[in-house]
């Protein structure tokens, strides 16, 4: 009995042995016989409503793995697509579209109808960060529930970019959640993956949606997690902690490309802009930035082959357009000599000052220009762009502090003109007309430059705009009026050539995006800014 007991316990261990040697141990951060991709979050995720999320990483998830809108965006191929609209017909005079839906559900299985695009349209009209896609729709109707008709006030060209931002709402879901919506996971979009767990602090899971109208997603779970530190994410990476890289850090560059190796990685031309905005509306050091002479001298202080060297790792490209004309046909080149351009000339920024009325003694002891001001980690692009800049302006005799902070605090000040020069960024602009949130006084709580001075009317102060506003608004507005590319860009061209001369915005450089991932996965379509999951499977 003994011997039959030990040849059984033997044969026991020798099977045990046998299924773990023949099973491959889950990943690092699997659950379980569940595959879960990892990604990363550079910070909490804002809300889980669409409209309330502004930063890029946030957007990556609710506008396009959760939310839905009528057209969808593709940048690896062509841009705007048609989503949840089937087919849309537009009147003789362009200002009627009768839009036909798409059969989809939402994720809590209800149908998509007609009344939940007039309902989302309503909201997004509600909310003034929206008026520069919706300002001209005069009305949207339920013709039946697969038949959307929307009325414009006039014709618009631009409109894609408008079906493309509006994301789409479970009507009922959003109404009874009143104003917790947005805090919790819901399953209120059309999306190809839900929001199943969700902390602000510490990073949000999404579970694939079984009755996705284009298929259900190949990977079911997709896990984000809080790294706040770019040295931190970058380890995670080499680790195999993390399955798909975005944004990688481009001082870090070279090093995830060999841990990734050259089949799982991608350098690709963004399509944003850094660009530099002075004030011209402050106070600080009795208005000085409210000199046109000196706003010059800064702009000719700035090196920005420098500034794309320190803060881009030379992967960068110096920019001088608001958009690349690579991702925007309209977008104005410079290569075409229709506008002014400021590069680095440390005796032209001596000769404006003096012009500007300093005298040799005072540059020499520096002039006190303010504030330069941004957001994120000071160790990011923008954090050492400033660090450059104020290096630059000190070498030409102008003394600026720098202030660098979380973007929640910071962009609040920008969008309400409390700061002496920022450096901002902007990304995924596939129309010029986009421009609007930058120069047209529609655009209040989205603009960093208020050209027609409005915001200067509070409190009895007496500041007006010198500037030609009510052009750059005009501009705006035939820039949408019709649809010829040719016409579109001449158009934009003098818009763009009346902000340059303005002196207020200087495009500083157009960053690349670094992309990396894991062998345990596929990439079918490479997109810089917003990658789509449902193009991810796992490797054989």
């Amino acid at each position: 009995m003994k011997k039959f007991l030990a040849l059984l316990l033997s044969c026991l261990m020798l099977v045990s042995v046998m299924t773990a040697c023949g099973e491959k141990a889950p990943a690092d951060g699997d659950e379980g016989t569940e595959k879960v991709l990892n990604m990363r979050l550079a910070k909490g995720l804002l809300a889980t409503d669409w409209a309330a999320t502004t930063n890029t990483s946030d957007m990556q998830i609710t506008w396009v793995q959760v939310f839905e809108g009528l057209y969808g965006m593709d940048e690896a191929n062509g841009g705007y697509y048609e989503l949840l609209a089937d087919d849309i017909k537009v009147s003789d005079d362009g200002k009627e579209y009768t839009i036909t839906l798409i059969d989809a559900k939402f994720q809590n299985g209800d149908p998509l109808k007609a009344s939940d695009v007039v309902f989302s349209y309503g909201v997004a009209k509600e909310n003034p960060r929206f008026n520069y896609v919706t300002s001209f729709i005069n009305n949207i109707e339920a013709k039946d529930d697969k038949t959307v008709v929307m009325t414009l006030d006039y014709p618009y060209s631009a409109i894609a970019h408008t079906f493309w931002s509006i994301k789409i709402y479970n009507e009922k879901e959003y109404t009874a959640a009143g104003d917790k919506f947005g805090t919790v996971p819901h399953k209120a979009g059309t999306g190809p993956y839900y929001i199943d767990q969700y902390d602000v602090s510490t990073g949000v899971t999404l579970k694939a949606f079984e009755d996705y109208h284009g298929g259900k997603a190949a990977i079911d779970t997709v896990n984000y997690k809080v790294i706040t530190e770019n040295s931190a994410a970058v380890i995670a990476f080499e680790n195999g902690e993390l399955d798909y890289f975005t944004d990688v850090p481009l001082s870090d560059w070279e090093n995830i490309a060999k841990a990734a190796g050259e089949d799982d990685c991608d350098l690709a031309k963004g399509n944003n802009i850094r660009f530099m905005s002075i004030n011209y509306l402050s106070d600080t050091n009795n208005g000085i930035l409210g000199n046109e002479k000196v706003r010059e001298a800064i702009f000719h202080a700035v090196d920005k082959d420098a500034v794309v060297k320190v803060a881009t790792a030379g992967y960068g490209q110096v920019a001088y357009e608001y958009m690349p004309s690579d991702y925007v046909a309209t977008s104005p080149k410079v290569s075409e000599g229709k506008f002014t351009t400021y590069d680095f000339d440390a005796e032209k920024v001596k000769s404006l000052l003096k012009e500007a009325g300093f005298t040799d003694a005072d540059i020499a002891a520096g002039i006190n220009v303010g504030t330069i001001l941004t957001y994120g980690e000071q160790t990011a692009d923008k954090g050492k762009a400033q660090i450059v800049i104020q290096d630059n302006l000190k070498a030409c005799g102008l003394i600026a502090n720098v202030e660098c902070a979380e973007a929640a605090n910071v962009t609040p000040r920008m969008y309400a003109q409390n700061y002496d020069i920022a450096i901002f960024a902007d990304s995924g602009n596939y129309d010029y007309n986009n421009i609007r949130q930058q120069v047209h006084s529609e655009s209040t709580g989205m603009y960093i430059v208020d050209f027609a001075a409005k915001g200067a009317s509070v409190e009895g102060t007496n500041k007006t705009s010198p500037f030609n506003w009510q052009r750059l608004e005009e501009l705006v507005d035939l820039g949408v009026a019709t649809a010829d590319t040719a016409a579109r860009y001449d158009i934009y061209t003098e818009l763009w050539s009346i902000v340059m001369d303005t002196k207020t915005i200087l495009p500083l450089y157009h960053q690349a995006t670094g992309i990396a991932w894991s062998d345990r996965i596929n990439v079918e379509t490479i997109n810089p800014t917003y990658y789509h999951l449902v193009d991810f499977s796992w490797a054989e």
